[in-house]
């Protein structure tokens, strides 16, 4: 975004938050915080593809599906991306084409290289005053990338987001991690978007949207 440029507008998300939730301000950092196959996944996609009336540019920067599964995910949405709206930084070292769409990193150990992909993809894209960033995951990356590292880098990143007016949207398994973590890396995003799964059911809260009841509802998905 050129120096001097307005923030872009809200970035709408369909149906893909309980009602009252229609658009999430630019600038906002989102953690989807939930256990394995509670739909997270899913949702990441929803509020980075919501519907054929928001096609935003989108990086989806990957530390565990490669960079072909991502990108069928998002073909299988039924969206139509404008030509180069697309970029995976796909950091989980395995092997592919020469896609120019596809930036590869060789591990999720290496975080400059990460942060290099990311710009690069960006840039390839010709800045765009709109983009919405995916991450997946944060839990995933710490397999790989200490706390204090991964904590780090997350910071910058999401700041990064903030500052260029995007919406970034980060994954997280809260039951693989200790509570102190998980306290301290939530701390980074300005809304927490939680899941749950009780007696087979499940559920969804969002904390950190003003004016949005943070009690725990339905999720249908």
């Amino acid at each position: 975004m050129a120096d001097g440029d307005a923030q872009p507008g809200p970035y709408p998300v369909s149906d893909a938050l309980p009602a009252g939730v229609d658009e999430l301000d630019p600038g906002l950092n989102v953690l989807v915080s939930g256990p394995s196959m509670s739909g997270k996944r899913q949702l990441v996609f929803d509020l980075l593809a919501p519907d054929s009336d928001a096609m935003d540019p989108v990086v989806v920067m990957t530390t565990d599906d490669p960079a072909q599964r991502i990108q069928t995910q998002l073909g299988d949405r039924g969206v139509s991306f404008a030509p180069d709206a697309v970029r995976v930084v796909d950091a989980t070292g395995a092997p592919g084409d020469d896609d120019p769409a596809i930036h590869r990193v060789n591990s999720p150990a290496d975080l400059t290289g990460m942060g290099v992909a990311f710009t690069q993809a960006v840039e390839q894209m010709g800045t765009p005053d709109r983009l919405r960033l995916g991450f997946l995951s944060i839990s995933t990356l710490l397999q790989y990338v200490d706390s204090e590292r991964t904590f780090s880098f997350m910071h910058v990143l999401s700041r990064r987001t903030s500052a260029a007016g995007y919406l970034g949207v980060f994954t997280l398994d809260p039951s693989t991690h200790d509570e102190q973590f998980v306290n301290v890396v939530t701390s980074i995003f300005d809304v927490v978007i939680e899941l749950r799964e009780t007696d087979g059911d499940r559920e969804l809260r969002v904390r950190g949207l003003p004016g949005v009841d943070t009690s725990w509802t339905d999720f249908p998905h």
